[in-house]
């Protein structure tokens, strides 16, 4: 590789990851709006909790069983095509929810076409891609910063579209949303690679030819998930994706205690801004002091959150949760990423990231419909957060255990021969 070839990659990765920061910024941004119009939505559809708790649970499964075939296109395929059809959907897709009149429609449109649009241009996938473009010293800030676009998109989406809800009512803050999506999401994703073999392309390959085979690196995707350290990662990832969709609650939470609308998206404001704060610092200390103690941090945190919830009754509950829960509710996926590339290498991270989401959305998607079904029989949250804060213990727990230094390409000796000769 020549390094006129080298410093056109260079440049490449820091397009790859400012293209993946808009997406992020629009898609997952978007999402977060639901907790905006959850009430308002039921109150006008005259529903009870679990049934659009039950949409956005599907919305999540197959999100989820979708990640793996998707994250195998984007190693096989490149990124470009797959991000481009995805969030082309995506958007097409949101703009068609301000016309719900039935439970059926929304599951078709939110829960299918939108959950089908989402896999292809996933966080995880676009995670995937900084990590295989940037170097194992810059890798978990990379994706850090990607996260952060993220915890951004939260913040402004979510403030927008609470004026937008007073000011046009549900339904036509949709159509925006939609438009808005369609119109940055789509330049953005045509900047992606694809696999048409550029120069930075071929850059890329080569630098990745000359990265020392990972420890548990093998030819197939299939033979990791007979390890444990998969599973440990996929456990806690489980327990990370049931507990950051509860935040879809969030709002009618605290409501139900008495907060106006304004104060709880204020509240949900603030941890946005901490979700930055907490991305940010995920990826720096990740890098300096293990990705499973990160992991197992980030669950902790959450945990201590989540309990003074339920223990705390009182206002400045809700900021103690947003500010201890936000600086953990990303802190997990930049670690996530780079510790699975680090064991298992990056030729079929898309994969195996896509595995590890589809553990995230499964448990995602059961916590935000046993949340619903839960509050309309019991009339509140208590279970639902009582069960997060014991399985983000457990979760913690698990995190510490991963055998990082044993299995972790970062810990290897220098001289350890590199793949492809």
């Amino acid at each position: 590789m020549t390094q006129t070839q080298d410093r056109q990659a260079q440049s490449y990765r820091w397009v790859i990851l400012g293209a993946a920061f808009l997406i992020g910024f629009m898609l997952v941004g978007m999402r977060e709006t639901l907790g905006n119009f959850f009430k308002e939505i039921t109150g006008e559809l005259q529903w009870d909790r679990e049934k659009i708790s039950l949409v956005a649970a599907i919305n999540l499964w197959l999100s989820g069983l979708l990640q793996p075939f998707t994250g195998h296109i984007l190693d096989r395929f490149g990124a470009r095509w797959l991000f481009v059809v995805s969030v082309t959907l995506y958007g097409l897709g949101v703009a068609p929810v301000a016309f719900t009149h039935s439970f059926w429609y929304l599951v078709l449109i939110y829960g299918v076409l939108l959950g089908s649009a989402t896999a292809g241009s996933s966080i995880s996938l676009s995670n995937a891609l900084v990590a295989q473009w940037f170097p194992a010293q810059r890798r978990a800030f990379a994706i850090s910063l990607n996260n952060a676009g993220v915890a951004l998109g939260r913040l402004v989406l979510l403030a927008l579209s609470y004026q937008a809800l007073m000011l046009y009512g549900w339904r036509q803050s949709y159509v925006y949303l939609g438009i808005a999506i369609l119109v940055i999401t789509i330049p953005a994703a045509l900047l992606l690679p694809g696999r048409r073999r550029t120069t930075a392309n071929a850059a890329q390959v080569a630098r990745q030819q000359r990265t020392a085979r990972a420890p548990l690196e093998v030819a197939h995707w299939s033979a990791s998930l007979r390890t444990t350290p998969l599973w440990q990662i996929m456990g806690g990832y489980f327990v990370c994706g049931m507990t950051v969709n509860l935040i879809i609650h969030f709002i009618p939470f605290a409501t139900d205690h008495g907060y106006t609308h304004g104060e709880a998206v204020a509240a949900q404001g603030t941890m946005s801004l901490a979700v930055f704060c907490g991305s940010l610092l995920a990826g720096l200390v990740s890098d300096r002091i293990g990705r499973k103690n990160v992991l197992g941090l980030a669950y902790a945190l959450r945990a201590i959150a989540f309990a003074t919830l339920l223990l705390w009754h009182h206002w400045l509950a809700l900021y103690v949760f947003a500010i201890v829960g936000g600086i953990s509710w990303l802190a997990t996926p930049p670690s996530v990423t780079a510790l699975t590339g680090e064991i298992y290498g990056m030729r079929t991270l898309g994969t195996l990231s896509g595995f590890s989401l589809l553990s995230h959305q499964i448990g995602g998607g059961l916590s935000v419909w046993l949340a619903g079904w839960l509050y309309d029989l019991t009339g509140g949250y208590d279970i639902s957060f009582t069960l997060a804060t014991i399985a983000l213990v457990a979760a913690s727990l698990v995190s510490f255990s991963i055998a990082e230094r044993r299995y972790s390409i970062r810990y290897m000796p220098a001289d350890v021969p590199t793949t492809g000769g």
